[in-house]
């Protein structure tokens, strides 16, 4: 079975195997989404237009106009890229998000490439909660992506509470990077040649689309 991956998917994993299965293997169960990760896909689509077409923020958010100037002047004498997707192959080569040999994707709200410098911005709607993870893995494409970028800056920013947690990567540590990122993927691969999916019960799984038959699961 061929399996492609994002960060929420190793995430996902690593949360409880037994979900990823039903929800990546199986692909007997459907997330949905409440009302959170709902009010944070609203929230991100008013930031893309308001920063790739100066949209009016809404009342309810207007608040982040500052932080939109913001990005407009860090990304001043650079390129502003919103949305940006990148994907990669198994030998880690680019390639296009629909495409068969796509293997690991990425989404990034905001990425400011300026010469050998790149800041990416990653929007959090929910509670602080640092995942170092996923800054690595976003610093780790952007050097697959962009040879000439030796810098990156990735940043989680925490919209509730307008704070921000940023780590600085080097194109000297892309071997490590990597390894981390591999490391986590083959953990999936030998679940999925051995057949292994435990279950991982924590806070999470009330929000899981397979809790109603968790329980008479095979483990």
């Amino acid at each position: 079975m061929k399996l492609s991956h994002s960060y929420s998917s190793i995430k996902l994993y690593e949360n409880c195997p037994y979900r990823y299965f039903r929800q990546r293997v199986l692909k007997d169960v459907v997330d949905e989404g409440g009302e959170a990760s709902k009010h944070g896909e609203r929230i991100h689509a008013y930031l893309e237009h308001r920063l790739k077409s100066n949209n009016l923020l809404p009342q309810e958010i207007a608040h982040y106009e500052s932080l939109c100037q913001s990005v407009e002047r860090l990304a001043e004498g650079g390129d502003l890229h919103i949305e940006h997707e990148m994907v990669l192959t198994e030998n880690l080569t680019p390639t296009g998000w629909w495409e068969a040999d796509a293997w690991l994707r990425s989404k990034l709200d905001i990425l400011v490439l300026n010469g050998s410098l790149a800041n990416v911005m990653d929007w959090k709607t929910g509670k602080r909660n640092l995942d170092q993870f996923q800054m690595q893995l976003f610093a780790a494409q952007v050097f697959q992506h962009f040879p000439d970028v030796q810098t990156v800056r990735t940043s989680l920013v925490w919209l509730k509470t307008m704070e921000m947690d940023t780590e600085t990567y080097y194109r000297a540590q892309t071997n490590d990077l990597w390894a981390d990122v591999m490391k986590r993927i083959q953990r999936i691969y030998k679940s999925l040649e051995h057949d292994n999916w435990p279950m991982k019960p924590s806070g999470l799984c009330r929000f899981c689309p397979a809790r109603h038959d968790c329980v008479s699961a095979r483990v």
